[in-house]
């Protein structure tokens, strides 16, 4: 009788010891699969940067006497590269209309990203291009517009050269105002603080030409 209980005790330890297994090996797969999904999201974000890389170089050598002097420079935010271009260069005081200087300069700048829309093997570098007007908090000398207005108007003036003059697909543009409540110089929750000096005012009034790339992980 005994030796029969622990024979049956011996042939019960097989289910829980089978169970045991598939319960490690499952942990096991699933821990496999955490390491695929983020080698795949480091692999994604170096191709990403890479691409980032081809055209900051790019711009670096075409326009490296403008970044000199500070009328452009270039940040990066996540799967956004950011091209900063002060509006001295671009605009009159409270005008949409693209100066000739400035005229130039955007339409050399539109050209490097027509050539450059992809690498050498045809692999596309960037998905979009979004234009952003941004200006102090000084209000304009118009009683019928407003920052609003002039920041918008702005975009579109640039957004206009672009396909009217360059031939960018109009499909992968956009353009944005957003007047003072994006400031460069300063936290946008404190503007005033962000424009308290002129100089700060000067780093706010600006147009940025912002590329979007396919690999993300999310906008600002």
């Amino acid at each position: 009788m005994d030796l029969r209980m622990r024979q049956n005790s011996a042939l019960n330890v097989w289910p829980a010891f089978t169970d045991v297994s598939i319960a490690m090996l499952l942990i096991f797969i699933f821990f496999l699969f955490i390491q695929f999904v983020s080698n795949s999201k480091l692999i994604l974000k170096i191709r990403m940067e890479k691409k980032q890389d081809t055209i900051q170089e790019a711009f670096e050598k075409r326009f490296a006497n403008e970044i000199k002097r500070g009328i452009i420079s270039i940040e990066r935010d996540g799967n956004l590269q950011r091209f900063m271009f002060s509006d001295r260069i671009l605009f009159k005081t409270d005008e949409a209309v693209l100066q000739p200087l400035g005229r130039s300069t955007l339409t050399a700048v539109g050209r490097l990203l027509q050539n450059y829309k992809t690498d050498e093997k045809g692999q596309q570098l960037y998905q979009s291009i979004q234009i952003e007007g941004h200006t102090d908090n000084v209000p304009i000398m118009s009683p019928d517009r407003s920052n609003w207005e002039l920041s918008s108007d702005r975009a579109i003036a640039v957004l206009r050269l672009f396909v009217d003059h360059i031939g960018i697909d109009p499909r992968t543009l956009k353009a944005t105002g957003y007047a003072e409540f994006r400031p460069a110089a300063g936290d946008s929750s404190n503007i005033e603080g962000a424009n308290s000096t002129e100089t700060k005012r000067a780093k706010n009034r600006r147009i940025e030409i912002v590329l979007v790339y396919s690999e993300t992980e999310g906008n600002r």
